[in-house]
């Protein structure tokens, strides 16, 4: 019995931790869920905007994932400059020569 209100106790202070941290994050999505709960419940009857209301958050989540982080400096690939690409291994092969030369 003990052991049961231990884990309790951790798991709710685990789950107040994550949204103490990801409190932006928790607004936001629980903002995109109501407007959209109020957009299907409103549009009922109306299809094409009942699909607008998932795929619009969902391509701007999709752009914000793949482009941001890229845009602030935090992707991989501005850490990691390779001189070659897995497409073309022979495209940075001239920039580099040229650089030794000099």
């Amino acid at each position: 019995m003990n052991t049961l209100l231990l884990l309790a106790l951790l798991g709710s202070g685990l789950a107040l931790l994550v949204a103490v941290l990801l409190w932006k994050l928790l607004m936001l999505t629980g903002g995109i869920a109501a407007v959209q709960w109020a957009v299907v419940t409103g549009f009922a009857d109306n299809p094409v905007v009942q699909a607008a209301a998932y795929t619009v958050p969902a391509l701007l989540a999709a752009c914000a994932l793949l482009y941001l982080p890229r845009a602030a400096g935090r992707s991989t690939r501005t850490h990691f400059r390779r001189s070659t690409t897995s497409f073309n291994p022979r495209r940075g092969a001239g920039r580099i020569r040229w650089e030794a030369m000099a």
